[in-house]
């Protein structure tokens, strides 16, 4: 059975490496200027063409409704704003000129430093725990040791909470916090499957 679960576990290891949407991330409580083109019809439109921009808090709540932007031309408009919220912010779009209209969503990733986080291999730490842990869980399926992935799922464990508490490369936001939540879910179930085989597997085998 472990060597099952493992495979399983090395299947959900990259998913936390695709929970990134696409998101324009910034800092929070700082003056922003959010860009917008709008294209109607094929084509750029008119001067007379309004956007619109309604945004939601990380909860549901509003934060803008229905503002207008400021046309800068050439289907351009900017919105200058400041957040005071981290978190993953909702955005809808509309824009319309006469008969045609536009309509988009999106969504901002407010962070306390406004950095974007791409990936997990930017700090050593983590490197560190992930390629330990990573082996121990290979080396103790391959051999049929239990406790080796045992210790290696705790490892990752240690690795979740790292990340729950610094982040990658000290800085911590939503992103951050998904990552680190599923390391430390997937693996206590990591956890408890190699000690159940440690456990009852080894007697089990003596046994026959």
């Amino acid at each position: 059975m472990i060597k099952q679960i493992t495979l399983i576990m090395l299947i959900l290891l990259a998913l936390p490496l695709l929970v990134l949407a696409d998101t324009e991330t910034y800092k929070i409580n700082q003056e922003i200027d959010l860009k917008f083109t709008c294209t109607l019809n094929d084509a750029i439109p008119s001067a007379a063409s309004s956007y619109n921009i309604t945004i939601n808090y990380p909860n549901g709540s509003t934060f803008l409704d229905n503002k207008n932007t400021t046309a800068l031309g050439n289907g351009a408009f900017n919105y200058t704003t400041t957040f005071t919220t981290t978190g993953l912010h909702k955005v809808q779009m509309f824009c319309w000129d006469g008969a045609y209209s536009f309509s988009d969503e999106g969504y901002y990733d407010i962070t306390p430093t406004g950095i974007i986080q791409t990936s997990i291999f930017n700090n050593p730490i983590l490197i560190f725990l992930g390629i330990l842990g990573l082996g121990l869980v290979i080396f103790g399926a391959a051999k049929g040791i239990p406790w080796f992935g045992f210790i290696g799922s705790i490892l990752f464990l240690l690795l979740g909470i790292y990340t729950m508490i610094y982040g990658f490369n000290n800085t911590t936001d939503l992103y951050t916090r998904g990552v680190a939540i599923t390391f430390i879910g997937m693996w206590i179930i990591f956890m408890f499957a190699a000690a159940y085989e440690w456990v009852y597997g080894s007697g089990k085998d003596e046994g026959d």
